[in-house]
């Protein structure tokens, strides 16, 4: 299991949106509201930030961000579920593997307050296009692509997944909102990891035959992306 952090294990979007809208400020540029913003974010973050702060030195931006970050990330807490997911992977022999683009030093501070230190067999992070990485993990591990799943909340976690040839799989816990995540057919698209882990449960850690299972349930209109948006705020 090859796991995205932001949005998928802990709840950081609070934090970010807040160091974001903090950057936008010292930039002299408007600030976004939590929908633009999970609307327009993207990664690589280059890409988000060249195309709203183009007038501003790259270092500069990511200076700013990381001293406001510093300051909100207390904030951060752990997606409901998501432990006791990744402790369920472990139990059924899964090797668990972090792909991220979150800083080293920020994800230290981060995993060590939401409990996740020895929960995660091996973490990349500060990797700013997963796309390009995925690839060399796999092969670092001796992992199959049709045994490997990687989950996440964003467009970028689907499309890195199939850049592995991996299973894709989406939660609805994060940045990326129902209507852009179903757009980029991953495999499978669950509320939380307590429904992922249902679904593993019953195939008995079987991609394929969860997916099915999947299926099955959204077109009994049971599955996630047939109601709602659950992570959209109130």
């Amino acid at each position: 299991m090859i796991f995205d952090w932001s949005g998928t294990l802990v709840n950081d979007l609070p934090a970010v949106w807040e160091a974001t809208n903090a950057v936008f400020r010292r930039a002299g540029a408007p600030e976004l509201t939590l929908d633009e913003f999970r609307r327009e974010f993207c990664l690589p973050f280059v890409r988000f930030y060249k195309r709203r702060l183009s007038h501003v030195d790259m270092a500069q931006l990511e200076e700013w961000f990381h001293d406001a970050f510093r300051r909100v990330q207390a904030k951060i807490r752990p997606i409901p579920r998501a432990r006791e997911f990744v402790e369920f992977c472990r139990r059924r022999g899964a090797k668990t593997l972090l792909l991220s683009s979150a800083p080293p030093a920020h994800f230290e501070d981060q995993a060590r307050a939401a409990g996740f230190e020895g929960l995660l067999d091996h973490c990349y992070v500060g990797v700013r296009d997963k796309r390009d990485r995925i690839g060399r993990i796999l092969k670092e591990h001796n992992a199959k692509p049709s045994e490997t799943m990687f989950v996440g909340d964003m467009e970028h976690d689907i499309e890195t997944a199939r850049a592995g040839g991996v299973c894709a799989c989406a939660v609805l816990t994060g940045y990326n909102h129902t209507d852009q995540l179903v757009a980029a057919r991953p495999d499978l698209i669950v509320e939380h990891l307590g429904e992922l882990q249902q679904l593993l449960d019953q195939a008995d850690m079987d991609f394929e035959r969860a997916r099915a299972l999947h299926q099955s349930k959204r077109a009994s209109g049971m599955g996630a992306g047939s109601r709602p948006d659950p992570s959209d705020p109130a």
